[in-house]
């Protein structure tokens, strides 16, 4: 039988997605595996068929319960000999598993990695027949690793008793984390796969929504464009009641999952919520590990995750069915401070360790070591997560706690504090990024070793933009510009925000400036006949196209950048090559007296500017910002000044009115038959899409 009807027999299907047969025939052929495939993209089957096709067992290590019981009910009701051993099941139930697997009944067997630290269950396997070693959410055993656990850490003295391959499995793992996998599996030689980050389906998009008000505007329009069923992912515990009640009010049925419910409670959300007897469920990142529902039609993350690992883990969850699923993305000032909280209380100092390993000496009272940090909430989180650390690894290395020297290697728990702002940091670039998202996260996980084969997505926020703002080929003078601007960040690399940058091409004779001597770099005031906010276009557009870096501020606060070339850049910066770039038409140089009939006319745009009151309804309030981006693309495409588009007055009453035609286009002040013709269809569209 060969592999395709081998596939349908077992499984059903017609035939394998992209990476399944590659790993597949790896697996079948003895060789080890590191395979990188997101949320939904088959990864279970790549080792499930082999262990049909195949005599003796298949190990497959699973940190969930929860992960297992679903993987062994789904295959024995495919006629599949599947069976798992956990802490749950009762002792004639684990007894009752072993004799199958000393019979040869079993083909697939799900444990928890702690299942390893009993010798008399590994000297049971070592006397069987394993044919290989399955690791799922492989990036746990890394250090590097978003979600490490010291349990993990075992299966490399397990794989090499065994002597058998190993096929290693995970949805998020970038590229110093898939070498810290293969290094601490001793794989030899292993298939590198990272495959199916590209899913045209998924329309991803961020909404810059600060306040309650906000939020539930950008939700209902989500909800009014996807559909449901949905997830809705929190931040906090206090987050998931709230939106839950949110939810509750827009007349759907919603439930809630987080780490505050008992276990029955959540098992129950969790199984109406896959029956679909509930249209919403709003959880933490508790939520979701193993979750196979097809036809989610949106993800939507009410604040930003920690890592683009869990943003991308958890938003991969929509449209597994293939068809058209929305990933939102709602981002406020304040989302970061709540994860600049977590980074903090999930990173205590080598001080608060060593003080609780002496407290545990001496406890084993629940609470006690909490109380230690007293009332500010930070301190005591910083308590807790000690706690749980050194527990972790006292078990894992079979010590009693606070005996002993220290079971930590410091010098890992120091360095993870740098990798957590690090990860805080590449979530915020992947927020503020105007290139595509889809792009971004595959570069992420890929380390751009294929970058130039994937194309624009052509779906997500960032790259439905209007006609004229494509990548195109440059003009000498765009390209003499692009160059200085590389050469100002290759002068002042690794120093000065994208801020900063603006000030020295611009000319600028601040006191930050010429204190620090930067009005005697050779690039200052190269572009004073551009304004400042043509320069950061400009510049924000050598951002976009990856030839300038955002590089994170060693010890400072996460989502501050510094700007700094990549390679492209400095091949472009040496003129070795002619990159195309998303300019526009923003580069003119204007002579002074054209600078100033601008300033006047910027000056007259500001007298009669328009703000947004707050009696103003959130969706009105939203749709006039989107309509003066879209004002000020047109007029960068035009060299114009913005007011003589649209003045602001115009577009509020748009905003309010909501037309739909260019009759009711006609009917709003300021907008004659001339603009209709112009830009009606523009305006129209902006409409409806926010409706």
């Amino acid at each position: 039988m060969d592999l395709r009807s081998a596939l349908e027999k077992h499984f059903g299907f017609s035939d394998f997605r992209e990476g399944q047969r590659e790993v597949v025939e790896a697996v079948l052929g003895g060789r080890d595996v590191i395979a990188v495939m997101p949320t939904g993209a088959g990864k279970s089957l790549c080792y499930q068929l082999p262990a049909i096709l195949s005599r003796g067992l298949t190990l497959v290590v699973s940190p969930l319960i929860a992960l297992m019981k679903d993987q062994v009910d789904s295959l024995v009701q495919r006629g599949i000999a599947a069976s798992a051993l956990h802490s749950a099941m009762s002792r004639a139930e684990r007894g009752a598993v072993m004799g199958r697997i000393r019979a040869g009944e079993v083909k697939l067997l799900y444990l928890a990695p702690e299942r390893l630290a009993g010798g008399g269950f590994v000297d049971f396997l070592l006397g069987g027949q394993v044919a290989r070693l399955v690791v799922d959410e492989a990036h746990c055993i890394s250090q590097w690793g978003h979600d490490f656990r010291p349990d993990y850490r075992r299966l490399r003295r397990f794989r090499e008793q065994l002597g058998v391959p190993v096929a290693a499995f995970t949805a998020t793992a970038t590229p110093d984390v898939q070498k810290d996998i293969a290094g601490q599996l001793g794989s030899s030689d292993p298939l590198l796969l990272i495959k199916g980050f590209e899913r045209p389906n998924l329309v991803l998009s961020r909404v810059h929504a600060s306040g309650r008000e906000r939020k539930e505007a950008a939700f209902r329009k989500l909800l009014a464009a996807a559909g449901t069923p949905g997830i809705i992912y929190c931040a906090t515990r206090r987050s998931v009641e709230s939106w839950r009640e949110r939810a509750a009010q827009e007349s759907l049925s919603v439930a809630c999952y987080h780490g505050g419910m008992n276990d029955e409670a959540r098992k129950l959300a969790q199984e109406h919520f896959l029956e679909g007897r509930v249209e919403v469920i709003v959880a933490t990142n508790a939520f979701g590990m193993g979750i196979d529902k097809p036809d989610i039609r949106f993800v939507m993350h009410a604040e930003v995750p920690g890592s683009l690992e869990a943003y991308y883990q958890e938003a991969g969850r929509a449209g597994r069915d293939g068809k058209r699923s929305f990933c939102q993305l709602l981002f406020g000032a304040a989302d970061v401070r709540t994860q600049e909280f977590f980074l903090e209380g999930s990173n205590p100092g080598p001080q608060i360790i060593r003080q609780v390993w002496n407290v545990l000496a001496n406890t084993d009272i629940e609470g006690e070591v909490e109380e230690l940090g007293g009332q500010d909430a930070v301190r005591r989180m910083k308590f807790l997560t000690a706690e749980r650390l050194l527990r972790q690894a006292a078990d894992g290395t079979g010590v009693r706690p606070g005996v002993g020297p220290l079971p930590l290697d410091m010098e890992a728990v120091e360095s993870k504090v740098e990798r957590d702002r690090r990860r805080l940091d590449d979530i915020l670039r992947f927020v503020h990024t105007r290139g595509c998202r889809q792009r971004f996260i595959y570069d992420y996980f890929s380390g751009k070793s294929e970058g130039g084969q994937v194309q624009d997505c052509g779906a997500c926020d960032n790259c439905a933009v209007p006609e004229g703002c494509e990548r195109r080929d440059l003009s000498e003078e765009e390209y003499r510009l692009v160059r200085i601007g590389l050469s100002a960040v290759a002068r002042l690399s690794g120093r000065f925000g994208l801020e900063r940058m603006t000030q020295v091409l611009s000319g600028s004779k601040s006191k930050e400036i010429l204190n620090r001597g930067l009005d005697r770099i050779p690039t200052y005031g190269k572009m004073s006949f551009l304004s400042r906010n043509t320069i950061k276009e400009l510049m924000q557009a050598l951002i976009d196209a990856r030839l300038v870096e955002l590089r994170s501020i060693e010890g400072g606060r996460p989502g501050i950048f510094v700007l700094a070339l990549s390679d492209e850049g400095v091949a472009v910066m040496k003129g070795d090559i002619r990159p195309m770039i998303a300019l526009g038409d923003i580069i003119h140089a204007k002579q002074p007296s054209e600078r100033c009939e601008e300033e006047r006319g910027r000056e007259e745009s500001r007298a009669e500017a328009t703000t947004v009151g707050d009696d103003e309804a959130p969706d009105v309030a939203e749709l006039f910002e989107q309509l003066r981006a879209w004002r000020a693309r047109i007029a960068a495409i035009g060299k114009r000044p913005a007011y003589t588009v649209f003045h602001d007055k115009t577009l509020m009453e748009v905003a309010r009115r909501k037309p739909q035609s260019d009759v009711e286009l006609l009917s709003i002040k300021g907008i004659g038959p001339a603009k209709v013709e112009r830009f009606g269809a523009d305006l129209t569209r902006i409409v409806r899409r926010s409706s």
